[in-house]
C-alpha cells in the first residue's frame, strides 16, 4: 500500500521524492500505511521566486502520532533527514510483521544416511 500524499504533491512526485520515501519506509522496516505526508509551497502566492521550487513536507506517523516537518527543493534532502530522525527513534518502533519463515534443520542437526 503507498503512502497516502496529500497538498501540493505533485511537487516532490516530479522528482521521485514520494518513491524515495517509501522505499526508506521499507528498509527500515516500517509499514507504508503507517504514515502520511502533507507537502505544501514554501511561497503560494510568490513574491520571492527563489521560493518557487522549495516546499515543506509533513510526514505523520499515524500509528504514533509523531510527526516532523522538512524542507525540500534544490540543495535539500528533506527524505534523507527523515532517516536520520526515524533512526533516532523519532517516530517510534518498525511495526513491519514478518510471517516466521519455517525452521530449517542446521547441517549438524541432520541424521547422518547409512
Amino acid at each position: 500500500m503507498a503512502v497516502r500524499c496529500e497538498g501540493d504533491r505533485w511537487i516532490m512526485e516530479q522528482v521521485g521524492e514520494k518513491q524515495d520515501f517509501e522505499a526508506e519506509l521499507s528498509r527500515l522496516g516500517f509499514r507504508h500505511e503507517d504514515f502520511a505526508l502533507h507537502v505544501r509551497r514554501a511561497n503560494p502566492g510568490g513574491g520571492n521566486r527563489a521560493w518557487a521550487s522549495h516546499y515543506a513536507v509533513r510526514v505523520s506517523n499515524l500509528a504514533t502520532g509523531k510527526r516532523n516537518i522538512y524542507w525540500g527543493g534544490p540543495g535539500e534532502d528533506w527524505v534523507r533527514q527523515f532517516v536520520v530522525d526515524a533512526g533516532n527513534g523519532l517516530y517510534g518502533a518498525a511495526r513491519v510483521e514478518y510471517a516466521a519463515a519455517p525452521a530449517r534443520p542446521t547441517r549438524s542437526a541432520r541424521r547422518p544416511t547409512a
